[in-house]
């Protein structure tokens, strides 16, 4: 092919070859105005001002001198510091976690905290993958250990009001800086707190229940509150109960695991009548979307609160603790 030929051949990479020109490449020669109109003329006006931003920032660049330097190394020093307040913080409230479970008796120890945190996020990535699957098998994972967390989280806010009743400690005073409430405010006050508290605890998913266990709050960052306020003294109790709920959790996902195969017979029966139905459907059982929806919904149901019920009590059934029975 002659250089000619292979120039024709090549010529509609042209547009392309020019939009990702090197910087350093001289512009081609300005065409005749005939011949530099319509989309010609805002390419090149847009190529124009495109080398001329850049050269600007080159210019800037250039002329900013040491004080840019300085901004940028203060930024990033800034940036440091921030994350070495929030890791103090972290280790200074784990800390008062892992004494108050000492002081509370809970059994609780650091080795005890770190392994119920693979436990905790395990569950996580489970709940994650079966939250809304049609799939049997992670339908089920999920659905039964939501219904776990439930019930630990109750059973572990009422344990921390028994420990704390034990050791005669009360929930943080939250109005401590009003130094003229009459003991009714101060305890109004109290109730409400805790049942604040409770609520937020309760609705907490395994990912934040683990974090908590530990002291970490997200949402403060390095805004952590002064070690030994009312609000960190809650986050401390609030961790420990996060311990407390982690270790049922962890009490009561080992009993399922063995006994699984005892627990996945008694709901062939819950499941089989769903199948049956979902069978039905498939081979022209159901004649409109309302009974198909009714169906399936019926067959949900059967995963998320028939086998639920079903794990449930047989957990409540052979463990003291989900009952609310501890031994010390």
């Amino acid at each position: 092919m002659t250089e000619k030929e292979d120039a024709g051949r090549l010529g509609f990479l042209d547009p392309f070859v020019r939009l990702f020109r090197a910087k350093e490449e001289t512009a081609a020669p300005p065409q005749p105005e005939s011949r530099v109109s319509g989309f010609a003329k805002l390419e090149a006006d847009f190529e124009a001002a495109l080398r001329g931003l850049r050269d600007k920032v080159a210019e800037q660049a250039a002329t900013a001198g040491p004080g840019a330097a300085a901004y940028r190394k203060t930024a990033a020093a800034v940036a440091v510091e921030r994350e070495h307040r929030i890791d103090a913080c972290h280790r200074a409230i784990r800390e008062d976690i892992e004494t108050m479970h000492a002081r509370l008796g809970t059994g609780l120890s650091p080795t005890d905290l770190d392994s119920i945190d693979v436990l905790l996020r395990r569950l996580d990535a489970d709940a994650i993958e079966g939250r809304d699957s049609h799939a049997l098998m992670p339908r089920l994972r999920y659905s039964v250990a939501t219904r776990l967390r439930q019930e630990s989280g109750a059973l572990a806010v009422a344990r921390l009001l028994a420990l704390l009743k034990r050791a005669k400690l009360e929930w943080p005073d939250p109005i401590h800086y009003e130094p003229h409430a009459k003991p009714e405010e101060v305890e109004s006050s109290r109730r409400r707190r805790m049942a604040e508290m409770t609520e937020s605890f309760l609705a907490q998913d395994f990912k934040r229940t683990a974090e908590r266990m530990v002291g970490i709050v997200r949402a403060w960052g390095a805004d952590y509150p002064d070690r030994g306020s009312p609000l960190w003294e809650e986050s401390v109790l609030e961790g420990v109960a996060a311990g407390i709920r982690g270790q049922l959790l962890k009490d009561f996902v080992e009993l399922v695991d063995r006994d699984r195969d005892l627990l996945l017979s008694r709901t062939e029966a819950a499941i089989g009548k769903e199948l049956a139905a979902l069978q039905a459907a498939v081979a022209g059982g159901v004649h409109s979307i309302e009974q198909a929806n009714t169906v399936v919904a019926n067959s949900l149901h059967a995963l998320d609160q028939v086998v639920p019920e079903i794990v449930w009590q047989h957990v409540r059934s052979l463990l003291p603790q989900a009952r609310g029975e501890f031994a010390s």
